[in-house]
């Protein structure tokens, strides 16, 4: 829905919280989803200045990489 709206900033934490939860669940194919939604989510707070969601975002890569 936030990709239909635009709503940028909440696709962001959205793709966030999203990656955050397939690596928690730890399921087959779960970590490469998880890393391609963080690149999305990383590429949107680049580009809207979110440094907080950059932030977690990087830590979070980091984390399962």
């Amino acid at each position: 829905m936030n990709a239909r709206m635009n709503a940028r900033p909440w696709l962001g934490w959205t793709q966030y919280d999203f990656a955050t939860l397939l690596l928690r669940r730890g399921e087959p194919g779960d970590r490469e989803k998880a890393i391609s939604l963080l690149k999305e989510a990383l590429s949107s707070a680049g580009q809207l200045g979110m440094t907080l969601l950059t932030s977690r975002g990087i830590e979070l890569r980091d984390k399962s990489t």
